[in-house]
């Protein structure tokens, strides 16, 4: 993560914007980061989880899931 001093802010905001567009920025105060910059798309992307991904153990599959992943286990390897 790229990393500015909190006294560049007013000197190099465009610089340290447009960099916050490709991903987060620290902003340090006495060489520490205190902020994190971000564009708004990957603050949302952490906050509201957008790839809709879910992590299950063996035991707590829900059942449509577990015929989801059956059935498309059984389709690759019928493909051989």
């Amino acid at each position: 993560m790229k990393q500015f001093p909190s006294t560049d802010i007013t000197r190099k905001s465009g610089e340290i914007l447009e960099t916050a567009l490709r991903g987060p920025v620290a902003i340090t105060k006495y060489r520490r980061a205190k902020y994190v910059l971000m564009s708004a798309e990957h603050y949302e992307t952490l906050t509201k989880g957008r790839d809709g991904r879910e992590v299950f153990e063996l035991d707590t599959v829900p059942d449509d899931v577990r015929e989801e992943m059956l059935t498309a286990i059984d389709a690759e390897l019928s493909r051989d």
